[in-house]
C-alpha cells in the first residue's frame, strides 16, 4: 500500500505519541480507616459536570445523553467487577439515602476523548486514541462524612497497530476490525477493572481477602482488550 509524503509526518506524529498504559494512581489513604470488611458496596453513577469531554461522531449530537450513557456504563461495569473480586456490590441510584453500613465508591470524570474511530482502524498506534480518567472516592457509610480512600485512573484505547501500520494482511484485517471496536465502552471496562483492582488489593492488604483472591490493576505501560476479562 503506498503511502503519500504528505501523510508520513501525520504517521510518526502517532507513532511518538502513542500510549499504552492503564493505571491507578495518587492513591490517598485518610487517617481512619474502616473496622471492617464490607458487607455491601454500593455503587453510584460518577458526577460528569466538571469533566473535560472531546465527543466527536453521532454522540457529539447530543452530550449530556453520552454523558449520562458513560456514567451509566462505567457503574454496570464496575458493579461486575467488585461483584467477582470483592464483595456483594449494586448500583445506588444516588448517594442520599442509603443504609448506614457498607461502603460507597463514588466519584468524577476528569477527562473524555471518544477520539476517532477512523483513525484507530486505519492508524492505530495513537492515532485516534480514546482516553477516560475519573477521580475515585471510597466511603465507609457506618463511621464517616469524608472518604477513606480516594485515588484517581486513567487510561485509553489507542495502541494497537491499524490497517496501515499493521504487519500483514491476517494481522491488518484483525487490527482494524479490534480498533474499530474500541472506544468509551471499553475504556469503562477498563476503568472498572483498575477501581475493582485498587478495592480488592485493600482488602488483601488488610487481610480481608485471601491472597490466593489478588486481583491487580493492569501496570502502566501493558495493554491488553478488556473485552477478553469478561468472556466466559
Amino acid at each position: 500500500m503506498k503511502i503519500s509524503a504528505t501523510f508520513l509526518p501525520c504517521l510518526a506524529l502517532a507513532l511518538l505519541s502513542s500510549c499504552a498504559s492503564v493505571s491507578v494512581k495518587g492513591e490517598h489513604r485518610a487517617t481512619k480507616q474502616p473496622a471492617q470488611k464490607p458487607g455491601k458496596i454500593y455503587v453510584a453513577n460518577f458526577d460528569t459536570r466538571q469533566g473535560v469531554y472531546k465527543i466527536a461522531g453521532a454522540e457529539s449530537k447530543d452530550p449530556e445523553a453520552f454523558k449520562k450513557k458513560t456514567a451509566e456504563t462505567l457503574s454496570a461495569y464496575l458493579v461486575k467487577g467488585i461483584n467477582t473480586h470483592v464483595a456483594p456490590a449494586e448500583r445506588a441510584s444516588g448517594v442520599v439515602g442509603l443504609p448506614k453500613i457498607g461502603w460507597l465508591v463514588s466519584g468524577e470524570f476528569i477527562r473524555v476523548n471518544t477520539g476517532s474511530r477512523i483513525l484507530r482502524s486505519g492508524v492505530g498506534l495513537g492515532a485516534g486514541g480514546t482516553k477516560m480518567e475519573t477521580r475515585v472516592q471510597v466511603y465507609d457509610l457506618a463511621s464517616s462524612a469524608e472518604p477513606f480512600l480516594t485515588f484517581e485512573t486513567t487510561g485509553g484505547s489507542n495502541a494497537m497497530p491499524g490497517l496501515i501500520t499493521s504487519t500483514g494482511p491476517v494481522s491488518a484485517a484483525f487490527s482494524m476490525t479490534t480498533q474499530a471496536m474500541m472506544g468509551v465502552t471499553d475504556d469503562a471496562a477498563r476503568t472498572s477493572r483498575m477501581i475493582a483492582g485498587a478495592l480488592n488489593s485493600y482488602l488483601v492488604e488488610r487481610h480481608w481477602l485471601d491472597k490466593s483472591k489478588a486481583y491487580s490493576q493492569k501496570k502502566p505501560g501493558k495493554f491488553q482488550l478488556v473485552h477478553e476479562q469478561y468472556l466466559p
